[in-house]
């Protein structure tokens, strides 16, 4: 019987739910670690904390609890965390489009506008992180690391899962 119901599923929902999810897990590993940008092997930042490594001991803090917060990195940390909840409801979506919903059209350009929205987002919010300056500080290019570029590809695989979901809607509407 699951069988039939995986071979009823139109193979570009298959596809661009693969892309969604894959999307998802490289977002969500850079949304939750704090290598966004590295200061040699003494410092590493992410969206939510910095780490500082002194004499072999590593020690964290989260940027809630300083007395003040840079406005521009709490802006990337509301955007990639608007990226993460869109990728959720994209990836309900797709579940439901594929085994609930199988007849509704529309679900096709819900789940493509969320996969949009939810790449949109996390792409402004690295945009939002790299350009932060604070009294005089800018990043350096070359120092972003590994979560920074997760989230830009999770970001841009969001995009491309959307505009996957966007040529089935045509594609079935047609």
């Amino acid at each position: 019987m699951m069988v039939d119901t995986l071979t009823s599923i139109p193979p570009m929902i298959i596809g661009g739910s693969i892309i969604s999810t894959v999307s998802f897990l490289l977002h969500i590993i850079g949304f939750s670690t704090t290598y966004w940008y590295k200061f040699g092997d003494v410092v590493h930042v992410g969206l939510w904390k910095s780490c500082v490594r002194l004499n072999g001991v590593e020690v964290c803090n989260y940027f809630s609890d300083a007395p003040v917060r840079d406005a521009q990195l709490t802006a990337a940390g509301v955007l990639e965390s608007f990226a993460l909840i869109a990728f959720v409801a994209a990836l309900v979506c797709a579940f439901l489009k594929m085994f609930v919903l199988k007849d509704q059209g529309i679900m096709f350009v819900v789940i493509g506008l969320l996969n949009f929205i939810a790449g949109g987002l996390a792409l402004i919010g690295t945009i939002v992180f790299a350009t932060l300056s604070s009294r005089g500080f800018t990043f350096d290019s070359s120092n972003f690391h590994y979560s920074f570029g997760l989230c830009i590809v999770g970001g841009i695989g969001g995009i491309f899962s959307g505009i996957v979901f966007t040529l089935a809607w045509r594609w079935v509407r047609n």
